[in-house]
């Protein structure tokens, strides 16, 4: 049985709109207060419980997270869905970012979303919705993102900010020194972008030192910038998933396994996998055989029923052309690998998230 999804939670896709909601006081889905402007600042990879975990390295963190409430990030717990979602108030199905890496089955094609768009692959054919800062733009309101330079011209941002001034800095300090200045014009929403803990995490774990002394930066930058806010501005830190570690031994390689010889693409997350198999498979026959195989370790889920039980909405048409035929769950804390479809560096990784578990979903709400 799947997990049951969290009712109680708000949900990061309605984050960057109750802030742009928040500029004109108008009623909101996370009751943020009327400000003049707003920062909402996104640390990917910063779940509640990686918060929790680092509590002698981000005092300021866990003191603002005594006080707040948690939202739900959505599903898989994947950069690509979550920021999807955040950048148009809607949730994962409703928009075609489904999870990480995805089959195109009308191009035949296996499409990174977060690294693949761009000339050959129009940003936004896989992501059709109007996005919050095309809607600020047309309100009158100053949108603007702040993050590093090398994501200011990808298809992802074109794809989920495309209306937004983007503003490159390289540090998470100058960052803060940007957001700090363009906050002092009313009507401005800015989106503040650190990646740097998750790049960390995979290459490292949440328990190395590179982690802690980075997450400790960010909490001492974070203090300051809170200090610094006017009485005219808000911000909110919020995250796009949390992060777990998981060692080799909880590695399990679908290549060495007799069901999984057939297939034409894994895709996801080592902690949701996609499998896609050629059109004329018998989709339940295949099920069987992978639970018979597999079942010990793996939950094996159709699109549907994550959508029955609320994990995905209902599937627009775009985002059924890469809907996969099989996901996979790993249990516990395991993660998924095909050998032949997996980047050898990707093998390495410590830091992992996608999965359904509370610390991969539960992200937090801080209210600055």
């Amino acid at each position: 049985m799947l997990p049951s999804v969290p009712k109680s939670f708000g949900r990061l896709s309605e984050a960057y709109l109750s802030a742009l909601l928040a500029l004109d006081g108008k009623a909101n889905p996370l009751s943020l207060a009327a400000r003049q402007s707003y920062a909402v600042i996104l640390v990917d990879g910063l779940g509640v419980a990686n918060i929790k975990a680092a509590g002698g390295h981000a005092g300021f963190l866990n003191q603002k997270l005594a006080n707040s409430k948690s939202l739900f990030s959505g599903f898989p717990t994947t950069t690509a869905t979550s920021l999807a979602s955040l950048a148009t108030g809607k949730l994962s199905g409703e928009h075609a970012f489904i999870g990480y890496r995805v089959f195109d089955r009308q191009n035949s094609k296996a499409i990174n979303l977060l690294n693949d768009l761009g000339t050959d692959l129009q940003p936004r054919k896989y992501q059709e919705l109007e996005t919050i800062s095309e809607q600020g733009v047309a309100a009158g309101k100053r949108m603007i993102t702040v993050g590093p330079g090398e994501y200011e011209a990808s298809g992802f941002t074109q794809a989920t900010m495309p209306a937004s001034k983007y503003m490159p800095a390289k540090t998470i300090e100058e960052r803060f020194a940007i957001a700090r200045t363009e906050l002092a014009t009313p009507g401005t929403l800015i989106y503040l972008y650190i990646p740097e803990l998750d790049q960390l995490a995979h290459r490292f774990g949440t328990s190395s030192q590179k982690w802690l002394n980075t997450i400790e930066e960010l909490d001492s930058k974070l203090g300051a910038f809170a200090k610094s806010l006017p009485k005219s501005a808000g911000a909110i830190v919020t995250a796009d998933h949390g992060v777990i570690d998981v060692p080799k031994t909880s590695h399990i390689y679908l290549d060495e396994f007799e069901s999984m010889k057939d297939l034409v693409m894994i895709g996801g997350d080592p902690r949701v996998g996609f499998a896609y198999f050629d059109s004329s498979i018998d989709v339940a026959a295949k099920r069987a055989s992978i639970e018979s195989e597999l079942g010990s370790v793996i939950d094996v889920a159709s699109v549907q029923e994550l959508v029955e039980t609320g994990w995905y909405q209902p599937f627009s048409s775009t985002a059924t052309n890469v809907a996969p035929d099989l996901v996979l769950l790993p249990k516990v804390d395991r993660v998924i690998y095909h050998r032949d479809f997996a980047k050898p560096k990707s093998l390495e990784m410590i830091g992992q998230h996608g999965g359904m578990s509370k610390a991969e979903w539960e992200v937090p709400l801080l209210v600055l």
